[in-house]
């Protein structure tokens, strides 16, 4: 799938480093695609990167989003079986997970999305109880 994807999907599947997408302008259909285009296989890092999603804003921007972006998000991220986690952080553990964020110093609202990752078994190996520990 990941040969097919265009536009923000396949920049968020690029990305390499956390990273910030402006949901602005988008409708809620555009955003849906988005998600389930970018996060429908599994990310191939070595380590777990945060991708946050501007999905509103105070008075002076909040027209730019549609209502429904949050939603939109979260929904798509759920099917896709990720889970909402308000504790997650930036961990290989927490991949698959997301949270939703508001920042009051920049008056936005955002979706924390920390992505699935691929186990690498040239960077990994399994301990004697089968968990994954770096090599």
């Amino acid at each position: 799938m990941s040969g097919n994807v265009s536009g923000l999907a396949a920049s968020i599947r690029a990305a390499t480093e956390s990273e910030t997408f402006d949901l602005g302008s988008q409708s809620v259909t555009t955003i849906t695609n988005t998600i389930r285009n970018a996060f429908a296989e599994d990310f191939s890092l070595e380590e777990m990167i945060r991708i946050t999603f501007v999905t509103g804003a105070g008075k002076q921007a909040r027209s730019r989003y549609d209502d429904g972006a949050a939603k939109a998000v979260t929904s798509t991220l759920r099917e896709l079986g990720y889970e909402d986690d308000r504790g997650a952080s930036c961990v290989m553990e927490c991949g698959g997970s997301f949270k939703l964020q508001h920042d009051t110093g920049k008056n936005l609202k955002t979706v924390v999305v920390f992505p699935k990752v691929k186990v690498n078994s040239s960077t990994s190996k399994n301990n004697d109880d089968g968990e994954n520990i770096a090599s």
